[in-house]
This record gives structure tokens, sequence and C-alpha cells, in this order.
């Protein structure tokens, strides 16, 4: 969407008289400066609208004042209509699954002289992966769990979840979150992050809303109470289009994917629930599951409204805040976003302004050579996905701007394959007159859906932003560059394995890079790999591992 909104960085030291004069040559007025920035404003036109704020903005960067002007796009990332079929068929309703879910258990040994034990831990495989793949495969994992001693779990360190829906009063969260009412400078109300995704200044609480409830719910409720005949009737465009991609599909085979796809699409809408059980959960009465740095503080920021949808406006005020709040990681789960300058130079300048802040991003789940838009920022640290064999996850991205891996997983064959995580849909209110389920449905690990296996580079990045917590939890006076030198001399490709699939596309892109007489004229996200090891091209400098980067910085 381009609303009449067009986000304006004045270069430094411009006056306030000229910054008007040239508000009133372009006719244009100040909606809002943009908080935690500097020389930075949303204006309107008082005559353009729609594709013609595009040519405004164009006009705006002539003027040699202007640093930069980009319209205020307003995007949504979110799935197609159309559901992933392979996804769907992995996440089918599991009957019995708290008997399952203990004869798992039964079979898998559990880490021995961990400080933080839960009963889960033997299935967060992206920890530790031995318990599922036994003593005589390679590990996979980031060996997080042998690095909790000398850590102390990152006790001290904050990280800012910047994402969608952080409902931070999950049991396995909430001892971990960072309260911000003591700073001077704090928004009305603020004292567990903010919310930037809400209309006007936001609001303090990234959790689901009672209006954001009142529309999720009926949908939700549907997925439980009506017969997969009744769903066809109640959503007859979703049932075309799935009818169209699947048509041998019987009527009730639709409506049962029906339902299992706005079970996902309500689920996923926790995305900032999921990163930040990754980061930093930690199980008060060991049930439950533990992040990666169990003793690190999680500052919630929330960019993303329902559907996916976000503003570049948001994530701007939203990197501003985090830095204004001290944090020492922010981690970005949000790859495929449409590349904005102004967001470009407000990540820069907060990172110069910060030497010792570390962002980390996911690297994107397009299955394309380019990393995707945070992450492919300068000085922002880019995190593509594996798997627990060893493998890239089918979905992560690759190529130029590929700094390391982590564990991101698969779900495509089994849930088992996926990062286990908090989930949000345990509320009480969401499941206001609905009959309790006797089973797991979608990417949850029990009925309510407390607990979810999920896949995506948007879990690999935060398994990294943990490491970094844990590291500066044994030294906090280790600047950025420091950080990502011990990480990516640390990391490896021991445990990783290439498929034949991506040693033949290495080598076709091999051939055709030294063939192709208009390379120069590709887009950047396009261009061939340079003559490198092609386990650099898929895996970046490789599989970061907590514990030797712990050693280093000790």
């Amino acid at each position: 969407m381009l609303p009449n909104e067009i986000v304006i960085s004045f270069a430094p030291r411009t006056s306030e008289t000229q910054k008007q004069q040239v508000l009133d040559e372009q006719n244009l007025e100040i909606i809002r400066p943009l908080r935690f920035s500097q020389n930075r404003y949303v204006v309107r036109s008082k005559l353009a609208s729609g594709t013609e704020i595009i040519t405004v903005a164009n006009q705006l960067n002539q003027v040699s004042v202007i640093q930069s002007a980009t319209p205020n796009f307003i995007q949504a990332i979110s799935d197609q209509i159309v559901p992933q079929t392979n996804l769907i068929n992995s996440s089918r309703e599991t009957l019995n699954p708290e008997r399952l879910l203990q004869q798992r258990l039964a079979r898998l040994p559990k880490p021995k002289d961990t400080p933080f034990s839960t009963a889960l831990l033997p299935l967060l495989w992206h920890l530790d992966s031995t318990p599922k793949r036994g003593q005589l495969l390679p590990r996979t994992d980031i060996g997080a769990i042998a690095s909790w001693q000398a850590s102390q779990g990152g006790e001290g360190v904050v990280v800012a979840v910047i994402d969608s829906l952080i409902q931070w009063d999950h049991q396995d969260l909430a001892n971990n979150i960072y309260t911000t009412d003591h700073y001077p400078d704090k928004l009305p109300g603020e004292v567990k992050g903010w919310d930037f995704s809400s209309s006007g200044q936001g609001d303090p609480d990234t959790r689901l809303s009672r209006n954001e409830r009142d529309i999720l719910q009926p949908h939700f409720r549907h997925t439980f109470e009506l017969s997969c005949q009744e769903m066809v009737e109640e959503y007859k465009k979703v049932a075309l289009l799935l009818a169209q991609n699947d048509p041998d599909a019987s009527a009730c085979e639709i409506g049962t994917l029906i339902k299992q796809y706005f079970r996902s699409k309500i689920t996923s809408e926790f995305h900032g629930t999921w990163v930040s059980g990754v980061v930093a959960a930690h199980s008060p009465d060991q049930s439950g599951i533990v992040g990666v740095a169990p003793q690190a503080k999680i500052l919630p920021i929330r960019v993303f409204g329902l559907n996916g949808a976000i503003d570049s406006i948001s994530l701007i005020e939203a990197i501003g805040y985090a830095a204004a709040r001290d944090v020492d990681v922010i981690n970005l789960s949000l790859g495929g976003l449409m590349p904005h300058q102004a967001l470009n130079e407000q990540i820069l300048s907060v990172l110069e302004a910060n030497p010792q802040l570390v962002i980390v991003a996911s690297a994107g789940n397009e299955n394309r050579s380019g990393i995707s838009f945070p992450a492919a920022i300068p000085q922002v640290l880019s995190v593509g996905a594996t798997n627990m064999q060893g493998e890239r996850s089918s979905y992560s991205n690759y190529g130029k701007g590929l700094d390391v891996v982590a564990p991101g997983g698969d779900i495509s064959r089994s849930l088992s394959g996926g990062i286990l995580t908090t989930g949000g849909t345990g509320l009480s209110s969401l499941w206001q007159g609905i009959t309790k389920p006797d089973y797991a449905w979608g990417y949850t690990l029990d009925p309510l859906g407390n607990y979810v296996q999920v896949q995506g580079t948007s879990f690999a990045a935060p398994a990294v932003s943990g490491v970094v917590a844990l590291m500066k939890g044994v030294n906090n006076t280790l600047n950025r560059e420091r950080i990502i030198d011990v990480l990516e001399e640390t990391a490896s490709y021991q445990g990783l394995t290439l498929t034949e699939t991506e040693q033949d596309l290495y080598q076709s892109y091999q051939q055709a890079r030294l063939t192709d007489e208009k390379l120069e004229e590709r887009p950047e996200f396009l261009v061939f790999p340079e003559p490198t090891s092609a386990e650099n091209y898929f895996f970046g400098l490789g599989l970061v591992n907590a514990e030797a980067a712990i050693q280093a910085v000790q």
C-alpha cells in the first residue's frame, strides 16, 4: 500500500528555516518527527496522492539538504492465500499428544551436567543434537548447553526482539522480560517494551489486544467447531482457490485444508513469541523449554500488525528505541522487507553511535542466491538456516552476504525436525467458549499451543542472538567487531553437508560466471558466486559454535 506519506531525512546541520523552505516549495506538511531518530520526519503532500507520491519522493531526492526521501510503503509479510501443501500435510492433528510426548522423551537421553535442565530439553536439538542423533553421527547444534556454565546463561544481557505479537506473560518468558519504566524519556505507560504497530503513537503492550482477539477468535473457533463441509460453505473464496490448486481434492479434504490454513495463520501471528523463546525462554518449573541464553532479558518491541502488516516508520522508530533502551543485541527475524533508504540510514547511524551493539537478522526464506533486506545491510550479522541433518534448510537464502548459519529447522517431513519454542495461542481469552481439543494441531506440541515446532531463518537468527548474549555474559566489554570476528572464526563446516543438488547448482553458477559476458548487468542478488568454496556459498563461514565462541572471549 502507498499512503500519502514520505519519510524525509534531512542532512545534518540543516536549519529549521531551510527545512521549512523545502516543505513549502514542495507543498508538503509535517505529520510528525520520527521518534528515536535525528532529522527524520514523516510528511504528506498537499497535492499528490496514490503513485504520484513516488514522483514527489524522487524530486525530493534531488534537493541538496535532503539525505533521502522514501515513500512510507506499507507491506504485508504473510503467506499466500493458498497454503503450502507440504507444510500443511506435516502438521495434521495428533491424538493423545501428552502420552506420545512422554513416549518420545522416554526414548531420548537427557543432557547431563547442565544448570538449566527442563523436561523438554531433549527435544531442543538446536541446543544439543546428541539426544536425537546419537553419539555416532556428527552434531548439528550450536553447542549452547556446553557453554551455559561458563557464560552464566547470558545473565545481565538484554536482547531486543523486534517482531510481531510477543506474549511476554507466557510462563517460560515472564521472568526474563526487561522493564523500561526507569528511563527518563519513557513513553506513556511504558514498562515492558512498546508496540509501534498500533495506530498513532503506539501503545505499551506487545501482546494480543482485545480488538485483535475479537478479529481472530471467530475463525479460530470455526476450525474446532465446524465440520469440513461447513468450512467450505463458510469460506467459499478460500475453498475455490484451494480447489484450483488441487482439483482432485474432495470437498471434505478442502474443508480440512481450510481448517489447517486458518490455524496456521493464527498461530503464526505470534511469530514474535516464537522468536523470543528461542533467545531466552526459561521454564520456571522445569516443565517447559529453555532458550539459547536462559538468563538473558528480552525487550519486547512490536512492529507487525495482524496479517504481517508493517510500515517503514514503525521499524525506523523501533530500531532507535531499542538503542535508546541500552540493549546489547537487536534481533530482526523479518527478512523479506522492501529495501528502504531511511531504514538503512537509521540502522547504520545506530550502529555507529553504539559500537558494542550487535544487530542480527534472518537471511530470508526464498531459497535464492542473495540475502534479504535488512540482513544485507553492512555490519548487520546475516544468518541462514540448517536442519537437524546438517543440511541447508531448503528454504534458506544463500550466497553473497551470508555470514553464518544456525539451526532453523525443517518441518516439511516431520514436526520433530522443527525448532521447539514458546507458542502464543495458549491464552485463555482466545479459547473462551471453545471446547479444549484432546489433540495437538498445526505446529503445536500441546492442545492449547503453549509450545510449537517451527521452521525458518527467523529462528536461526535468534539462536545466534542468544549466542551473542552468552558471549556478552562472559565479557560485557566486547565490541561488535570483536563479537562478529569471534563468531565467524569459531564457526565451522563440521557436521554440515552439501546436497548433490547444491553441488551441481554451484558448478553451474561458476560456469555461468565464467562465460556470461553481461554479468555486470545482473541485479546484485543474482550475481554468481566468486571463486570460493561451495560450502562458503551455501553456509557462509559455517555453523555457529557457542562453546568455542565463549572460550575465545573468556
